[in-house]
């Protein structure tokens, strides 16, 4: 039968071990004579690999850093103070000296607080504010024109060059991917042009068969075939007289139709469908394609002529994934947008902002108004990462190791570094990393980039 003595020890070293903070002892002299089980957490040590230690032995070997024990024995009063581990953590550490009945220093007691998440929270935290004030820094560089939105020097220059195109009556030619905006700049041509108070026709040369693109586009005489309106019909040519005619996806347009249209431009004239005389127009025309009309004319798919008549002054719009800067701003048009028309209030969590921000966009503005107006309708007021359509989560990780991610974001986050501080000692500073660490990786991620001529992503937002 254990004795009451014999239980109460035990249940006072089944209290010492169950602690959840670490509990260290020392004597005197600094030596360990008793710790538990969250200081073998702590450590990555056993308690056989401790006790029996100095703690300026285990302080050397950087098993902890600073040690508070050595400071109550010179001291001989309490402290506190915030101490790192060989193994990454951070433990808050209260220490106080216990005395004999004579008044000396008997035992060191220290009780340790893992503060090892709460400080990657805080980091988190400030690299979230950080990222947050750079998206808020970049919105304020967004220009907007009549609902198009842009940050990037690319498109500045296009839209310079289209408010010198709209003040004359040139034919231009507007290239581009589907979805980066082609229908909305050429409208802008004729907004900005001495046409604006005229007629604004648009005709989509891939949404009608051929048959009727020439009816459509021409007009035709009464009579001209069979279930034609007996009156006949005005083409888009005739109605658009004075005006701007926007031919889209001009690639589809039929060969025999392309050489009418090639008259219409050089001479201003044409001959409706059934028609015996000409008739003539004062009309700007300009077109748009996603497709690659030199290509086309190459083999034989496009007149040569019309290919040189329409490409006077080609605009090229270039896709999302070719001008990331516009991406923050799009997604922060169409959010606002599609909150006031839905009276939502839906807000995007820095991490599903980031997802987005470096999701491709293969459709291009059009997606992103599309995903964007989704998310409103059928998210929750905050959208988290999971909340995003699966093609855009994949899209961020796909094709890439966990290795290589990583590595990504690393360099993202050296490059924007040095480009604001200009010194390896500073960047180690702002980033809590040794300098030499830092230097290694200025070296590889900056100064190897410009030694092989390649282009980094100093420009790139950084996560």
């Amino acid at each position: 039968m254990s004795t009451d003595k014999e239980r109460e020890l035990l249940d006072l070293q089944q209290v010492f071990e169950c602690a959840f903070d670490e509990i260290f002892v020392t004597d005197e002299k600094g030596i360990v004579v008793r710790v538990n089980s969250a200081c073998e957490e702590h450590y990555q040590l056993s308690a056989r690999e401790i006790i029996g230690r100095h703690v300026e032995e285990l302080q050397k070997e950087g098993i902890f850093y600073p040690s508070a024990t050595l400071e109550v024995i010179e001291k001989k009063a309490p402290i506190e103070l915030v101490q790192t581990t060989k193994s990454g953590r951070y433990l808050h550490v209260r220490t106080r000296p216990v005395m004999d009945e004579t008044g000396e220093l008997k035992r060191v007691i220290s009780y340790s607080k893992d503060l090892t998440e709460l400080y990657d929270l805080r980091e988190k935290v400030e690299k979230i504010s950080e990222q947050l004030n750079n998206y808020k820094r970049e919105l304020q560089e967004t220009v907007e024109h009549e609902g198009f939105i842009y940050k990037s020097s690319v498109m500045k220059n296009i839209f310079s060059t289209i408010e010198k195109v709209a003040k004359v009556n040139t034919t231009v030619l507007v290239l581009g991917e589907t979805g980066v905006g082609k229908s909305r700049i050429v409208k802008m041509i004729h907004e900005w042009s001495e046409r604006k108070n005229e007629a604004f026709y648009e005709l989509n040369c891939a949404a009608l068969p051929h048959s009727l693109i020439e009816s459509e586009l021409f007009g035709y005489e009464r009579g001209s075939f069979t279930g034609a309106n007996q009156n006949g019909k005005k083409g888009i040519l005739e109605l658009a007289n004075k005006g701007t005619l926007f031919l889209d996806e001009i690639g589809e347009l039929p060969l025999d139709l392309q050489a009418k249209l090639l008259q219409v431009i050089q001479e201003k004239k044409f001959r409706s469908v059934g028609g015996g005389h000409i008739k003539q127009v004062d009309i700007r025309i300009i077109a748009a394609t996603n497709r690659n009309l030199k290509e086309m004319v190459d083999n034989g798919l496009f007149r040569k002529d019309l290919y040189y008549r329409l490409n006077v002054v080609p605009i090229y719009i270039p896709p999302l994934r070719e001008r990331s800067e516009d991406i923050l701003p799009l997604i922060d048009y169409f959010l606002k947008q599609f909150n006031s028309q839905y009276g939502r209030s839906v807000q995007l969590s820095p991490a599903a902002l980031a997802v987005l921000v470096q999701h491709p966009w293969d459709g291009n503005i059009r997606e992103v108004e599309n995903v964007i107006e989704r998310l409103v309708i059928t998210g929750d007021d905050l959208i988290k990462v999971e909340d995003l359509p699966i093609a855009v989560q994949q899209s961020s990780f796909e094709g890439k190791s966990l290795y290589e991610m990583l590595q990504e974001v690393e360099k993202k986050i050296i490059i924007k570094a040095y480009k604001t501080f200009q010194s390896s000692y500073k960047v180690a500073k702002h980033l809590r990393i040794s300098q030499s660490a830092a230097t290694r990786k200025i070296k590889k991620y900056v100064e190897d980039q410009k030694g092989d001529g390649s282009r980094n992503e100093e420009g790139a937002i950084s996560f």
